[in-house]
């Protein structure tokens, strides 16, 4: 089924439950204004297109483009679920260069009770302790 902006409008504005009262409030305009927007009777100005884009999860060529809606949706899906992805790739790098940095630490806090005691054998104990630590605090990173 393909609709045009009017239709969308409509469409978008009942799937989030909204009256025309209420939307025209959330743009600052009358509810006139929303009734002749549904009706096709005007366009909003870009300023509200933007703010309508916004608010349904939509892009602008989607919400003004005589386009298939099971598409709009489908289409929005896909490209927010590869946002996500990048999003938690990122920051999955970034938490690892931050683990090494972490490990490092530890293991050079273990050496040094190990060097400040005079004692191999606690330096060895220090290492392994600081490893340890790290290893905790991923834990706990990834429960969060």
């Amino acid at each position: 089924m393909y609709l045009g902006f009017s239709e969308k409008l409509q469409m978008l504005r009942k799937e989030k439950g909204l009256s025309q009262e209420q939307l025209a409030e959330l743009l600052c305009v009358s509810r006139q204004s929303i009734s002749k927007w549904e009706s096709g009777q005007t366009y909003p100005e870009i300023n509200k297109l933007i703010i309508l884009s916004d608010l349904f999860n939509i892009t602008l060529d989607d919400l003004l483009r005589d386009k298939k809606i099971d598409s709009i949706h489908s289409e929005y899906d896909n490209k927010q679920e590869e946002v996500e992805d990048e999003f938690y790739e990122d920051n999955e790098d970034e938490d690892e260069d931050d683990d090494g940095w972490l490990t490092y630490g530890c293991m050079m806090i273990g050496s040094a009770i190990g060097y400040v005691t005079g004692d191999f054998m606690w330096m060895t104990a220090g290492c392994f302790l600081g490893l340890g630590v790290t290893e905790i605090i991923k834990g706990i990173k990834r429960k969060i």
